[in-house]
């Protein structure tokens, strides 16, 4: 079904259900957000909710939410070692509650990732550097803080990292290779990754180096919604795993990468269906691999947060829409939204209003014409002063959002700090 349609479906499904009066328990707060009068009003937002006290734009961030994330697929990957990929959101109180999380690791990319973690007393033993392509200081320093887990995927890469190996204690290194990228969002096969051959040549390189070659690892792409894709990528590189270890090198480590989805305005597969998929043929394609490795970022981070936003102004255009101005935008941190990530809304307004649908084209507020978000069916009449709660925020939101044109980055706050919940608004629109 078309994206578009099926947004269109979702708000009309609630403008339904308002109808029949409907209603669901919860705290006092928030019981007015679910349900609807018998005079088919959309419900006010009282006055003295914490959602009007709070600052725009800013994100509501629940770390004990991207905790549950985590644990959750932990639970999914018994044995498995779990290893947070922080680009996807590296904001310290996050790190600082996963970092408590027993068995956990993370993934890093750079110097900085690796100083944040240091600075809240991760210890290098439980980093893995997982950017096949690093640079020269990064890897020096990586190493002088405990970090012993290298990829790579190029002759260059094996020289730099030979240049800071103690051949006394060998650093291990996995080879990132490319596989497939069915049902992902965005493929992750063209910067990175080598086919099994050259994958083999490279561990044999590595060994001549005085390296230690562990294994193999790939990537299937960002929020990949179809399980089986975890199978597809181990058969791809199931002939590297082959005759590498028909060559001698004892491989026991595996790294499946991320791409595990969040949930934004569709179906996504839980954790375990993906580990189901990958337990399925784990043992054919690389027998005796001891060690699986995991880098969810999205997955953990994504519902972790829900961004909030103020309606500064509408306009009517000469395309027929309704331009609906908002106080973030693209430059935001909402970068991804032009390649498909799109969030539910949750409209919030002082004063109960008649339902009845309406769509406008949501737009940021810097005079770039790339600051455009998306098309949204509202239950509701909206008007300047009224905010919008955008779900399932806390992927690359914070990793990414600068002040062009003046505007501020959103202001992190969080859930009990203030009083919220990030469970509190649904996301209906």
């Amino acid at each position: 079904m078309n994206k578009t349609l099926q947004r269109v479906n979702v708000g009309a499904n609630v403008s339904r259900a308002a109808k029949t009066n409907f209603s669901t328990p919860q705290h006092s707060h928030t019981a007015h957000l679910l349900s609807v009068s018998a005079f088919n009003e959309y419900p006010a937002t009282p006055g003295d909710h914490p959602i009007w006290r709070i600052p725009t734009p800013s994100l509501i961030l629940s770390p004990a939410r991207a905790v549950e994330n985590f644990k959750a697929i932990q639970r999914a990957f018994p044995g498995a070692t779990v290893g947070y990929a922080m680009k996807s959101n590296p904001h310290p109180s996050l790190l600082a509650a996963l970092s408590r999380v027993d068995g956990a690791w993370f993934e890093v990319a750079s110097k900085a990732e690796i100083q944040a973690l240091l600075d809240i007393g991760v210890p290098g033993s439980r980093i893995f550097f997982s950017n096949p392509v690093k640079q020269p200081a990064h890897i020096a320093f990586a190493v002088r803080s405990g970090i012993r887990l290298f990829a790579y995927d190029s002759e260059h890469e094996v020289e730099k990292l030979a240049q800071c190996n103690d051949p006394a204690s060998p650093l291990e290194v996995y080879v990132r290779m490319t596989v497939t990228h069915q049902g992902a969002l965005w493929p992750l096969t063209h910067k990175f990754g080598v086919e099994p051959r050259r994958a083999v040549e490279l561990l044999k390189l590595a060994q001549a180096r005085g390296l230690r070659p562990v294994g193999l690892a790939f990537h299937v792409g960002s929020q990949c919604v179809r399980p089986d894709t975890w199978a597809d990528a181990l058969h791809e590189i199931a002939p590297a795993w082959k005759m590498a270890r028909e060559a001698g090198l004892a491989l026991d480590f595996i790294d499946i990468g991320g791409g595990f989805p969040a949930p934004y305005t569709g179906p996504t597969p839980q954790p375990h269906e993906i580990a189901d998929a990958v337990y399925s043929v784990l043992e054919t394609c690389a027998p005796g691999a001891r060690r699986l490795f995991l880098e969810p970022g999205r997955g953990v981070s994504g519902s972790a947060a829900d961004m909030v936003l103020e309606i500064t102004g509408l306009a009517q255009r000469p395309d027929g829409q309704t331009w609906l101005y908002v106080d973030g935008g693209y430059f935001s941190g909402l970068y991804e939204i032009p390649d498909g990530i799109r969030p539910a809304v949750q409209p919030v307004i002082r004063e109960a209003r008649p339902l009845g649908m309406r769509t406008y084209r949501l737009a940021g507020p810097t005079c770039d014409s790339l600051d455009t978000l998306f098309e949204m069916r509202s239950p509701v009449e909206l008007k300047a002063g009224d905010r919008l709660v955008l779900k399932t925020a806390g992927a690359y939101v914070y990793s990414v959002s600068s002040p062009f044109n003046g505007f501020p980055v959103p202001e992190v706050l969080h859930e009990d700090e203030w009083m919220l919940d990030v469970g509190e608004f649904r996301g209906i629109c």
